[in-house]
């Protein structure tokens, strides 16, 4: 009796210790096994043959599905994967690249050409994702307000964020970063931004811009389209308005400013009288 009331007290204090350990401590192995199992199917010149497509898909699914378990997501394979071809590109594929697409019901895409995607470039076996752009969006649209809150009055501009169409090799992102890691690490982040406003103020404003963005370090790249009342009130009825032709638009500028420069690498201005 003694000896299971031992056992039981061992086991109550093993679930206790294992709640009080953090979330992506208990799902790293998951992640640790996603990674074996790629270890086994990527070696490509150590192997004595190549993984078939299904098994590929299979390794880099269980991969993904491990590394971000902590959000409970279904992240399903969109099709097949495929080697991706670049432009130059004419018999065969020079960007030793291998693409595997997601959806996702947890963080859902706000415009039709965005997409959760893995890289795999198996000459480098390296694995690269842009799914925690989805997971921060939000979180990264309300930091870009608080900027915008003090150009624009509030209430009178509608901004979204676009998540990059492939992930940026040089980045590795955790399942636990957080959105100040995120904007610090991220290159620029392409936001779009319609607003009510006179576009004799586009001079102020946009210094207005540069001067916060070299406080806060934030990578921009970026459409202002500057509307009045009307065509506010009347632009998603041909569809959402950031997915436009930017010429459907009289008054519009595309920026681009890169952290720790002096001004915007990118500077264009359209305005039809």
């Amino acid at each position: 009796m003694q000896q299971d009331m031992r056992e039981q007290t061992e086991a109550s204090r093993e679930k206790a210790a294992e709640k009080k350990r953090p979330l992506w401590l208990r799902y790293l192995p998951k992640v640790i096994l996603g990674l074996g199992v790629l270890a086994v199917y990527f070696s490509w010149h150590d192997y004595h043959r190549k993984p078939s497509q299904k098994e590929l898909d299979i390794a880099l699914t269980r991969y993904m599905r491990g590394k971000y378990a902590i959000y409970g997501d279904t992240l399903t394979p969109k099709g097949e994967g495929s080697v991706m071809y670049l432009a130059s590109d004419i018999f065969y594929s020079t960007s030793n690249t291998y693409e595997l697409a997601f959806t996702s019901e947890k963080f859902p895409k706000k415009e039709e050409k965005e997409e959760i995607v893995l890289d795999y470039d198996y000459e480098k076996n390296t694995l690269h994702d842009n799914y925690m752009s989805f997971v921060l969006r939000n979180q990264a649209e309300e930091k870009f307000r608080e900027i915008f809150d003090r150009i624009y009055e509030p209430g009178t501009y509608e901004l979204v964020m676009k998540v990059e169409a492939a992930p940026w090799r040089k980045l590795n992102p955790t399942a636990v970063e957080t959105i100040s890691q995120h904007l610090e690490h991220i290159p620029l982040s392409d936001i779009s931004i319609c607003v009510v406003r006179n576009s004799e103020m586009i001079e102020g404003d946009m210094r207005e811009l540069l001067r916060m963005l070299k406080i806060e370090q934030y990578g921009v790249d970026g459409i202002i389209y500057y509307m009045d009342e009307e065509e506010y009130r009347n632009r998603n009825l041909k569809g959402n308005w950031m997915d436009e032709d930017p010429y459907s638009y009289k008054k519009y500028i595309i920026f681009a400013w890169e952290k720790n420069k002096s001004d915007f690498s990118i500077y264009t201005l359209r305005e039809e009288k």
